[in-house]
């Protein structure tokens, strides 16, 4: 242990890839609790990719495939750990907006639906409350069915 620091995350051989792009090779790395890690380098060498393999993100990623071991306090991310949990305890914020893969709606409702929320009229008052404070409900209300990736920068 470093410095008398529990190791909070082990990344051990980690690989990842898209299709047959293998963008993630050999990854190995311990992370210490209560210290901060950076990961500093050019546009496009994953340092987005490996971030999203912490919390699962990638799952959502036709294609993506993921090897090695990654675990949080000891327990295997990959492994049993329920996806909705992992994401309580390891959030993610990005300089640039990231939407998930579905809808429109479900993006907005991904929380919610993470913190047990599954009445619909609920759920639906969440969405439309959110994008009004956003102040884009009036562009999207009419396609919250449809994928969040074809939204506007700005309206992301």
């Amino acid at each position: 242990m470093k410095n008398s620091m529990k190791n909070k995350i082990t990344v051990k051989g980690l690989d990842l890839y898209y299709g047959d792009f293998h963008a993630l090779k050999d990854i190995n790395l311990d992370m210490y609790e209560k210290e901060v890690t950076a990961f500093i380098g050019p546009s496009g060498c994953g340092k987005s990719t490996f971030l999203k393999s912490l919390n699962r993100m990638n799952d959502m990623v036709e294609g993506c495939r993921i090897t090695g071991d990654v675990r949080l306090d000891g327990e295997d991310i990959y492994g049993t750990m329920d996806v909705n949990q992992l994401r309580k305890r390891v959030g993610m914020v990005f300089q640039k907006p990231n939407p998930f893969p579905m809808s429109v709606y479900d993006n907005v409702a991904f929380g919610p639906r993470t913190h047990g929320i599954r009445n619909k009229a609920k759920l639906d008052a969440i969405v439309e409350k959110s994008l009004k404070q956003a102040a884009i409900w009036d562009e999207v209300k009419d396609r919250l069915k449809k994928s969040a990736l074809g939204l506007s920068g700005g309206q992301q």
